[in-house]
């Protein structure tokens, strides 16, 4: 299970990363790296909700879900 907290960690960098470049969190916030990574995610979503609100020029990106039945149309 290794690999498994590995990727986590690696995902984590990156959105901490993102956070960084963009100037939403300190540079030098050591903090970050503390905190779980599911309020790293919430934090660069709020993020992106508040640019997307803000630009009109944002791009809205979805999360996509394989599992997600797709509707298909009824033939009657």
């Amino acid at each position: 299970m290794a690999f498994l907290r590995e990727a986590v960690e690696r995902q984590k960098a990156y959105v901490i990363e993102q956070l960084m470049a963009k100037g939403v969190v300190d540079v030098n916030d050591q903090d970050l790296y503390k905190k779980p990574i599911s309020e790293i995610v919430q934090d660069y979503e709020r993020y992106c909700q508040e640019f997307e609100r803000d630009s009109q020029y944002a791009i809205k990106l979805t999360r996509y879900n394989p599992y997600q039945k797709e509707e298909k149309p009824r033939l009657h």
